[in-house]
């Protein structure tokens, strides 16, 4: 093998200096851009050195393949995770090995189809109650920060469908504590060296502030559940969770962990997701025509439950290509645990493989119209044509987003609600740049004017 190893050295790329390689642009560029003309400069397989850190980047679905589902213990989450374990603990985000396989198979009956179906009520109601704010509480120009109100209403599901409570309107320290662990993980993803926490820095003093407030919450919660029983919300199915082999159920430090990360995960990327579709819908009348005409169609005006969704296929297409114009995660990355080959080319053990789900799913060789929203990329025939891994906004093989399902259910359900209701237009000119802050997030205010339908 290392003979075959040999033949290829290392992808090309960018040469950068001796010893800070291409740090300077990376640091002037931002994270996805910098990778984004990697990719376009030197193809689908390339290299880069930032710092004292070797990148791979791919972007093919059979790279993707041998990464993400052929090869899992060869390529893990260790140090390009660990700023986000500094801040949001150790679940099954962050976890590794036995650990995370663990964790991953007592909750995994919990995220299934069946097991979130109880929650689609609690999804239409937030549509509901955002429907009427916008109703009788709008100032008289009706324009609104998009990215904000969808932040919002996931905010307010995730609280209701993790805890049974409204974080919004009744736990606000704990929602701001929440948002600086947001922020702190924003600051850091594009920064290539962090003060340690025993450092005071002003940063480091509000993230601990931070966790302490928010574990004083989870752990209250977790305490009372305990002490007054199990009621009908993610938490207490996560309670009740036992290992089929050992009977073994999560302690009050994993619970802690688990729905920490779910309630950080669990709004920004959907509340992202919708964000986006507005805007893509706002700049693309034939489209927004045609999600009109199956909701006329199928709901007729009503408020839409999960017994509609599979009839609402066009709705769920218009969700698939924003996920693939702007998935919620567009980079996700992999540390080598051993040498391995990749593409012909040798992968030293201790090499960070940078997985580009934004440039995949703009490939040209994928894509009929790889920079249009065309939700047609996702009419049955067009689907079977492509290859599987051409499209992976929830990740790929036994790391897949374990949310990806209660995502699914709850935009759709939201969208297709507030669609029947509102048309959403730009209120000034956005080019739908973003920027990566461990999330895709608007690189400036997608502000859009809120009609009444």
């Amino acid at each position: 093998m290392a003979a075959t190893m040999t033949q290829k050295n290392f992808p090309p790329g960018p040469k950068g200096s001796p010893i800070v390689g291409s740090m300077f642009d990376f640091r002037r560029s931002g994270t996805l851009d910098f990778y984004s003309d990697v990719w376009q400069q030197y193809g689908d397989v390339a290299s880069a050195k930032v710092g004292p850190v070797k990148f791979f980047v791919i972007v093919r679905p059979e790279h993707i393949q041998h990464v993400l589902v052929k090869n899992p213990d060869k390529y893990i989450k260790g140090l390009s995770h660990e700023k986000l374990r500094v801040a949001i603990g150790n679940g099954i985000l962050t976890l590794e090995g036995e650990k995370w396989y663990r964790q991953r198979k007592l909750m995994q009956p919990v995220y299934t189809p069946k097991g979130i179906r109880p929650f689609a009520e609690i999804m239409t109601e937030e549509s509901q109650h955002l429907i009427e704010r916008w109703r009788t509480q709008l100032p008289p120009d009706r324009v609104v920060d998009i990215n904000q109100e969808m932040t919002r209403v996931t905010m307010k599901v995730i609280s209701r469908s993790m805890f049974g409570i409204d974080m919004d309107e009744n736990f606000r320290e704990a929602a701001q504590a929440l948002i600086m662990l947001l922020e702190y993980t924003s600051a850091t993803t594009n920064s290539l060296i962090d003060m340690p926490l025993f450092v005071p820095t002003p940063t480091n003093q509000r993230l601990k502030h931070a966790k302490r407030v928010l574990r004083e919450f989870l752990m209250n919660i977790i305490q009372k559940r305990r002490q007054e029983g199990l009621q009908d919300d993610l938490l207490s199915m996560l309670m009740s969770s036992k290992d089929e082999e050992t009977g073994a159920v999560m302690t009050d430090e994993q619970l802690h962990d688990e729905t920490l990360i779910t309630f950080f995960a669990g709004h920004e990327t959907t509340a992202s997701l919708l964000t986006w579709t507005w805007y893509l819908l706002g700049k693309n009348p034939r489209v927004e025509a045609k999600l009109h005409a199956e909701l006329a169609q199928q709901l007729n005006g009503r408020t839409p439950t999960l017994d509609d969704l599979p009839n609402l296929t066009y709705t769920r297409m218009v969700l698939d290509d924003a996920l693939r114009l702007y998935s919620p995660v567009p980079l996700l990355a992999r540390d080598a645990a051993v040498d391995d080959e990749l593409a012909g080319y040798h992968v030293p053990k201790g090499t960070m493989v940078v997985v580009m789900p934004y440039a995949t799913h703009r490939h040209p060789e994928f894509w009929e119209k790889p920079l249009e929203f065309y939700p047609e990329h996702f009419e049955e025939a067009a689907v079977a044509q492509r290859p599987r891994y051409a499209y992976i906004p929830f990740g790929s093989g036994q790391r897949i987003c374990i949310g990806l399902h209660f995502a699914h259910m709850e935009a759709a359900l939201i969208l297709a609600d507030v669609a029947q209701r509102f048309q959403l237009r730009l209120a000034q000119e956005n080019e739908g740049k973003l920027t990566y802050v461990g999330v895709a997030r608007p690189l400036k205010p997608i502000m859009m004017t809120v009609t009444p339908r």
